[in-house]
């Protein structure tokens, strides 16, 4: 291939990982249109390099390798020992299509390393796309519809308190670095979040973006003075003024109190618990097998109608439940090891000096904590437009600190 068509190639990969920026805080078609490109380039990329493809510039890191391997080794071994042995590599397959969003990520960088600095921005303009969408679907007001932009509600609410902190990050150094344009971007952006927030109504992404904002300032308040750090007290307080008024998302938390028998939603998580925590209890080793929990029969309510299952299969309504009832003690540790060994190799650099650097690590330690709160409550794991950002922000931190070239200006303290 002549040399002009092969960079105009290997550019493309980053192009679509910018449009999957882009896309993927409110398009779920979109998004994952995109990603299937982006898969494909990675395939053509394995076809037509001179370089293996498994063997990048700079290495994976071995510790994420080991974590990847022994969670996609319990995945195999579960769905051997389990009671639906089909399903469990059908789940198998759609795990490692999610998770060659980090190897895609790390080639990108590594072909096109100036993508990094608009991937920022670009879900910033996808953050106000959402939160104009949700906006129309609340008939240009703020109330609490559970919009869901062309994401779903659940996807929506997730998505919301991945990008939100990652934005906050980034305005604090782009305040420290004085970038006034990006600084208003990423600001409208802010605003549009929390529009979005307030339309869709997801108790877990407000309790998540809430905690993991304000984890991320406490990260990165070197990045303020005084005043600086009053006018964003006051800024969250009326924020948090604005949610706290809507009676609405008041009251679905309230809900959360209801006695049982009253609230299908709050029924519907706690029967799912019970059952995956007797699935778990009763198969503690190996569980039953990747998507083999079976469905709980449907219970009557006064006033409601009978729910109908609609497939034989469920989860348990909480990603760790979920992998306990059907992989284990086992698979809990596998799954464990996928997501703690980026944050173990990350954690030496959440001091590092380089502003661009720092944003990204704590990016990536909010959207591993994301995960954790969203993961209290639902399934998430296998969501794609969330695991996209996931793999997405993990792979670039993990880049950028692996391709550091001050690696001995890192704060070890």
């Amino acid at each position: 291939m002549p040399e002009d068509r092969r960079a105009w190639a290997q550019v493309l990969g980053p192009v679509f990982l910018g449009v999957m920026a882009f896309t993927g805080v409110f398009a779920r078609g979109l998004v994952n249109g995109t990603y299937g490109l982006l898969v494909l380039w990675g395939v053509f990329y394995l076809i037509t390099s001179k370089k293996a493809f498994w063997r990048p510039t700079p290495p994976l890191p071995a510790k994420y390798l080991w974590g990847l391997g022994l969670y996609l080794g319990t995945v195999v071994l579960t769905s051997l020992t389990g009671s639906e042995v089909g399903r469990g590599f059908a789940h198998l397959g759609n795990v490692i299509f999610l998770l060659a969003t980090f190897a895609l990520t790390w080639l990108a960088l590594s072909q096109w390393p100036p993508i990094i600095k608009y991937l920022v921005p670009l879900y910033a303009l996808g953050l106000i796309v959402a939160g104009f969408m949700t906006f129309k679907e609340a008939s240009f007001g703020l109330a609490c519809v559970r919009a869901k932009a062309s994401l779903g509600r659940i996807e929506l609410g997730a998505v919301l308190s991945q990008v939100t902190p990652l934005l906050v990050g980034a305005a604090a150094v782009s305040y420290k670095c004085k970038e006034k344009g990006r600084l208003i971007l990423l600001m409208v952006a802010l605003v549009a979040s929390l529009v979005a927030h307030v339309n869709s109504c997801s108790r877990i992404a407000l309790l998540a973006s809430a905690v993991l904002t304000v984890m991320t300032l406490l990260a990165l308040r070197s990045c303020f003075g005084t005043r600086a750090k009053i006018a964003i007290a006051s800024i969250l307080v009326i924020a948090a003024v604005l949610v706290l008024s809507n009676d609405r998302i008041v009251s679905r938390f309230k809900e959360m109190s209801d006695e049982r028998g009253t609230n299908i939603n709050n029924d519907t998580r706690f029967e799912r618990w019970k059952m995956g925590k007797k699935i778990f209890l009763a198969h503690p080793i190996l569980g039953v097998g990747p998507r083999a929990i079976p469905h709980s029969p449907p219970v009557p309510r006064p006033n409601m109608p009978l729910e109908r299952d609609r497939s034989k299969y469920a989860h348990a309504h909480q990603v760790f439940l979920t992998v306990l009832a059907e992989s284990g003690v086992v698979g809990l540790l596998g799954f464990l090891a996928l997501h703690i060994a980026p944050l173990i190799l990350l954690w030496p650099y959440r001091k590092i000096p380089d502003p661009q650097k720092l944003y990204w690590v704590w990016g990536a330690f909010a959207v591993a904590g994301q995960l954790f709160f969203n993961g209290l409550t639902d399934n998430v794991f296998t969501l794609k437009p969330l695991m996209y950002i996931y793999w997405i922000v993990t792979g670039t931190a993990l880049w950028l600190t692996t391709n550091s070239q001050d690696n001995l200006s890192v704060s070890k303290s």
